[in-house]
């Protein structure tokens, strides 16, 4: 027997649905609380039968009791129906399939598609494209649609993308139920249907006993309304709507869009067939109805923001009472949204401050999520976030991916990190290897560093290699052969030319169990533990039982294969989260309220989210199809942010900027501010304290460094490049040289200037070795080609150095064949890459050391011309002049002194730089004028520099001509962005050599080649 009549309440917005369902339940049976267990609660979800739970023992001040028994509606299964009395087993359901099985399946479907037509390119690529299909499939039978209708969409009508797109789907939804009913399988979402239609019609037919409540649904699902629909008529049944607002004038109720927060509830109730002056509302609890009417000015002042567009007219005659309206409502717009999760977090914190208040973050924004979780952690919070971790991104994804990358494409950078990695042990102690780790990241030996520098070549053996040159200890050796081992069945099974998908996974897992074992505990016992182990182990035991559905596949394909299979999972933890915070989701904030709401991340395309793509239907596909569109998603969103602003308590935040990006306000917020100017957002009182956090209260200014090494620790060699830096930056000198402080190359080095003066000057010093002067311009050309070969060795199979550096190089060196053959009759070279010594005995011995990289003679006068090649820009004339750029005019000082090996002392007449560039003008040579009056310049300066530095009191001094300091290697060293904020210590720093001035510097010498090897 039904009631004519359904029964629908409401609980209005501003209250916390779970807290006030629960207190006026607890009130009603107040004489007999154990009446509550006869009740029956179906709920949207598990997440809110878990709030509804809570909110009970928060109503009861935390003292047990026998609660209603609670039905999650939307996450239906037979154990949920065995509450209702319904035989499940009587249904004669296939069990539903495993997600992961349906994944591989449709994987499989999409890799068939015809060539040209969309086809993925590899088994990743098939696997997302699996996903939307899986979900466009949920939608067809969540909205009771036939795949048949797709034939009624015009093919002819659309673009030749979509037909093709509609042809295999066609193909595919014939396929796809032969294939579920041959395995015995059915869909989830099918599945869901058919239960919730059988518990529909059980209870039309057959009523229960004890009272039935429908909670919290607004039926967006056909096979929920039917339910709701059902429940409502029952003689003990009762529909509860969240939010519903019967204020809303007749006209605008009539004029609802899909984009309205009511409209899916006016939809609901047309499907029931009442009205909606006929919703009641659900009798509250004193205190309750109490804030309910206290906040009522803030849900009129929503109620008419949200208006349908074609209805905001309405705006020019409405009068709200604002002073009631804002109040407990507050808007902030950060600068950034790094501002925007500190402010949040800051807030969060405050209101611990008092004693039981709650307070939580709704948002769907998941990166500003996990920032507001990060600027918690200041203050040892833990937070409960609904949506939890990704968890590729756990300590186990990571170190999983980190096997699979390491293995796959062998490099210096995925090696460090796998080894570094907490969980990465190799059998070891996990301390002992993070130590070996740590030697290797740092270890360098004379033939260079063990891993650091430019990239080997991508194989496990050719790392071996490199470490093995580096001379690392034996024990060292010893052990990374064997952690290379371990790697090495991945590595050969990645690098077949196809491979069978459970195969590789079996050896991926083996391996990285292998690799997680310590000296005490077993790598299975390391990795699958804690939430996010047991999460993964679970996924991957179920992906590994499936993975025979999948083919054969390219081996190289199956990193990305992973990658995508955790892509979207989410692990949450179970305990250890603060009880009075948390992080929700829109969708789960529905039931949930807190003393304190923060609705964060309120920008366009966040809040409400930006139309979803979906690669098999176009949105007119979609409409003409009967899927729902994009309007009805808007709408429930609108729902949820007026349901969780309508609350007491509110903060809206956004950020003006994201990357550096700006942004546009969400809409909600722009109509707010057109109805409540005041509401505007420039409220500094948090930036201003969030800000301040990590601000000092006091800056103590720190005096620039004056080291005084004693006389016997300072050098007493140097370089002529090293020179120019004592000259420039004296802090430099004392850092390299004295306390032997040397910057570790980077990871995987990218060729750089450096290395390019290093090749062009090799390939030009061999080219002079080998070039037979009267050979034939083309027979010249072939050689300096082959020299650079040579010199540019594996680099050149790096397409930026062959785009860019390998036609600049040919450019320069024809350029430079046609300058030899004009000089070849005035001058002889006599030497190049030449090393030089010079002993001088003056307070102390001292040598100086060059490596000229070209000395000519004149042929009539027989003096010489000390030529320096350059990549880069040479030194300006005032540079050298002024002392700056001593190098050159040291080098001719040197040659006059017969330094250089093989050169007897000769006058020098002429010093030039010879610019390497490539371009318009390949080779621009520049001669330094009035050269001897320079080197006896640069000779008097260096003997004043020596004289200065051989005093034990002359400190060692970071850039003492700050106003000309350039890029210094050592500056964060010796804390110059610190003292040069302070003007008057720049202006009074000493200058140490009274000698040749500092000059402005452009950076590390990218010709610093030109001297390799001259360094002691």
């Amino acid at each position: 027997m039904t009631r004519p009549t359904p029964t629908v309440f409401t609980i209005p917005p501003g209250l916390s649905f779970a807290d006030a369902l629960a207190r006026s339940l607890l009130h009603r049976h107040r004489d007999n609380p154990l009446a509550l267990s006869h009740i029956r609660i179906l709920l949207p979800n598990r997440r809110s039968a878990r709030a509804l739970r809570e909110a009970f023992l928060r109503a009861n001040s935390g003292v047990p009791l026998l609660l209603p028994r609670m039905m999650p509606v939307g996450d239906v299964e037979e154990d949920s129906l065995d509450i209702t009395g319904l035989a499940s087993d009587s249904l004669d359901l296939p069990p539903a399939i495993l997600e992961t099985e349906r994944l591989f399946l449709l994987a499989r479907l999409t890799l068939g598609i015809p060539q040209g037509q969309g086809r993925p390119s590899s088994l990743a690529g098939a696997l997302k494209l699996a996903r939307d299909l899986a979900r466009l499939i949920d939608s067809v039978h969540t909205e009771r649609l036939d795949f048949a209708q797709l034939q009624d969409l015009a093919p002819e009508e659309l673009a030749a993308h979509w037909q093709h797109t509609l042809t295999f789907l066609e193909v595919i939804t014939e396929q796809w139920p032969k294939l579920l009913a041959s395995l015995g399988k059915s869909d989830p979402s099918s599945r869901r249907n058919r239960l919730l239609d059988a518990l529909t019609e059980q209870w039309r037919t057959n009523p229960p006993k004890g009272e039935i409540i429908a909670a919290g649904t607004t039926g967006s699902i056909p096979a929920t309304a039917d339910l709701l629909a059902s429940i409502a008529r029952l003689p003990n049944g009762t529909v509860i709507l969240p939010g519903f607002d019967p204020m809303i004038a007749d006209d605008d109720w009539e004029a609802l869009d899909p984009g309205h927060p009511q409209y899916l509830m006016k939809q609901l109730l047309q499907h029931m067939g009442m009205s909606r002056h006929e919703v009641a509302h659900w009798p509250l609890a004193e205190t309750d109805q109490a804030q309910s009417q206290k906040y009522a000015e803030r849900v009129d002042l929503l109620r008419t923001a949200l208006l349908p567009a074609d209805r905001v007219v309405r705006w020019n005659s409405f009068k709200p009472d604002l002073e009631k309206a804002l109040k407990g409502l507050t808007r902030i717009d950060c600068d950034s949204q790094g501002e925007e999760a500190g402010v949040i977090a800051l807030l969060l914190r405050e209101a611990l401050e008092t004693p039981g208040k709650r307070a939580a973050l709704i948002t769907p924004d998941r990166r500003l999520a996990r920032q507001v979780r990060a600027e918690l952690a200041r203050w040892g919070l833990q937070i409960d976030d609904s949506a939890g971790d990704p968890i590729d991104r756990s300590a186990v994804g990571t170190f999983l991916r980190l096997v699979v990358a390491v293995a796959a494409d062998p490099g210096p950078i995925s090696l460090l990190a796998l080894m570094k990695h907490p969980l990465a042990a190799a059998g070891h102690d996990r301390a002992v290897f993070r130590a070996l780790a740590r030697r290797l990241d740092r270890h360098g030996g004379r033939e260079g560093y063990a891993v650091r520098g430019a990239r080997p070549e991508a194989s496990l053996d050719a790392l071996m290699d490199s470490i093995r040159t580096a001379a690392m200890e034996e024990d060292d050796q010893t052990m990374l052969a064997d952690f290379f081992n371990l790697l090495k069945p991945l590595e050969t099974a990645l690098h077949q030319p196809e491979a069978d998908v459970t195969a590789l996974m079996t050896c991926h897992l083996d391996v990285a169990q292998a690799i997680a074992q310590s000296h005490d505990k077993s790598g299975a016992d390391q990795l699958w533990r804690l939430e996010s182990g047991e999460h993964l182990a679970t996924a991957l035991a179920d992906a590994l039982a499936a993975t025979p559905l999948l083919h054969s596949i390219p081996a190289d394909q199956y990193p990305a294969f992973f990658d995508a299979l955790l892509e979207g999972q989410m692990v949450r933890p179970r305990y250890g989260s603060h009880p009075r915070l948390a992080i929700l989701g829109p969708i789960e904030a529905r039931l949930h309220h807190a003393d304190l709401m923060v609705l964060g991340g309120l920008n366009e395309g966040t809040w409400p989210a930006a139309p979803a793509h979906d690669p098999w239907l176009s949105r007119k596909m979609r409409a003409d199809f009967g899927l729902p569109d994009e309007d009805r998603r808007l709408g429930q969103s609108a729902h949820d942010f007026m349901q969780a602003a309508a609350a007491p308590h509110v903060i809206l935040t956004r950020a003006s900027k994201v990357d550096g990006t700006p942004t546009v306000p969400s809409r909600w917020l722009s109509r707010l501010q057109v109805l409540a100017p005041t509401l505007s957002g420039s409220n500094l009182r948090f930036r201003s304290l969030y800000r301040e956090l990590d601000r000092p209260h006091k800056i103590i200014p720190t005096d620039p460094p004056r080291p005084t090494p004693p006389l016997e620790a300072r050098p007493k060699a140097l370089s002529v490049t090293q020179v120019e830096l004592w000259v420039r930056d004296p802090y430099a000198l004392y850092a390299r040289h004295i306390l032997k402080l040397r910057a570790l190359d980077p990871l995987e080095a990218e060729p750089d200037a450096l290395e390019k003066g290093t090749i062009f000057h090799d390939a030009l010093d061999q080219f002079l070795r080998l070039w037979d002067r009267t050979s034939s311009d083309e027979t010249a050309r072939a050689l300096m080609e082959d020299c650079g070969r040579a010199a540019f060795g594996a680099a050149l199979t790096r397409p930026a150095i062959w785009a860019f550096w390998w036609p600049r190089f040919l450019s320069v060196g024809h350029r430079f064949i046609e300058i030899e053959r004009d000089r070849q009759a005035a001058y002889e070279t006599l030497a190049t890459e030449r090393k030089g010594t010079l002993e001088l005995n003056t307070h102390r011995p001292f040598t100086l050391i060059a490596r000229a990289d070209r000395i000519d003679r004149h042929q009539d006068t027989g003096a010489l011309e000390i030529i320096d090649y350059k990549t880069g820009s040479p030194p300006q004339k005032k540079q050298i002049e002024a002392g700056f750029a001593p190098q050159l005019p040291l080098e001719g000082w040197m040659a006059q002194e017969g330094a250089f090996e093989g050169i007897a002392p000769t006058p020098v007449n002429a010093l030039s730089f010879w610019q390497l560039r490539g371009t318009r003008e390949p080779v621009n040579i520049q001669h330094v004028k009035a050269p001897e009056e320079q080197i006896d310049d640069a000779r008097a300066g260096f003997f004043h520099l020596l004289d200065r530095f051989s005093r034990a009191d002359t400190p060692y001094l970071s850039n003492p001509r700050p106003t000309f300091a350039g890029y210094g290697e050592y500056d964060h060293l010796a804390r110059v962005a610190e003292w040069t904020q302070l003007p008057d210590l720049a202006a009074d720093a000493p200058d140490p050599s009274s000698g040749p001035s500092s000059g402005p510097s452009s950076g590390p010498s990218a010709d610093s080649a030109s001297d390799k090897g001259d360094t002691p």
